[in-house]
């Protein structure tokens, strides 16, 4: 009698242990360690980042690096290089000739440095233009001069011109000098960029124009026939 009296009370102690350890299992649960914490923030996470609402913020784009004119730079002088070939098969070098020296006579001054190669055709000048640094389409100030070496060569039916050796010398001040630079300094130099970059395509603007007008001053002549009318 005492035994099963003492197995009753061994099964209800039992059961008693096992609902209690239930329910405290029901008001904690576990958590499983294999799987990520949901609210821990993972090592290379790409979740999109959320404002003070929770709404998801902008992402604001990518500054972009800034861009400096491109140049052609001569491969065995290492000096920035503007150059072109005119094919004008009904020229004759003498007309070509005579046509170069008074364009460069109007354009680049009576004072500029001639040097002439007749044996190889070919007339150089050392001149230069006024600088200016354009401020919008209808302003520009002047920044000094623009110097330069100009070279023609010249031959039967064509023409090969050549601007190179290209320096800025600045506006001089009344109580000193002005400051003389290269271009390739400019186009090199790692301070004030936008400043030296800004110089340049001012240059090139007006380099370019230049070269417009020699091809055309050294154009041939239309010649009306008195018949055609």
């Amino acid at each position: 009698m005492k035994n099963t009296i003492r197995i009753g009370l061994v099964c209800m102690m039992c059961l008693s242990f096992f609902s209690a350890f239930s329910q405290v299992g029901e008001e904690n649960p576990t958590f499983d360690f294999a799987e990520p914490d949901s609210s821990a923030v993972m090592e290379g996470d790409t979740t999109q980042e959320l404002d003070e609402n929770g709404n998801p913020k902008e992402a604001k784009p990518a500054v972009k690096p800034y861009e400096r004119i491109i140049l052609v730079i001569d491969s065995a002088t290492n000096l920035i290089t503007y150059n072109g070939v005119v094919e004008q098969e009904e020229s004759g070098s003498d007309s070509l000739y005579l046509r170069a020296k008074r364009w460069v006579t109007k354009n680049l001054g009576k004072d500029v440095k001639l040097e002439v190669d007749k044996r190889n055709q070919k007339l150089t000048y050392v001149g230069s233009i006024p600088a200016y640094s354009y401020l919008n389409k209808y302003t520009k100030r002047p920044i000094g001069r623009f110097e330069f070496k100009l070279t023609i060569f010249i031959k039967e039916g064509r023409y090969r011109y050549q601007i190179t050796n290209i320096v800025h010398e600045s506006v001089k001040p009344a109580d000193g000098k002005g400051t003389r630079n290269y271009f390739e300094y400019y186009y090199t130099s790692t301070i004030k960029i936008r400043e030296h970059d800004a110089i340049l395509r001012n240059a090139n603007r007006d380099i370019l124009k230049l070269t417009e007008s020699l091809i055309a001053a050294l154009r041939e002549p239309v010649i009306v026939d008195e018949d055609d009318w």
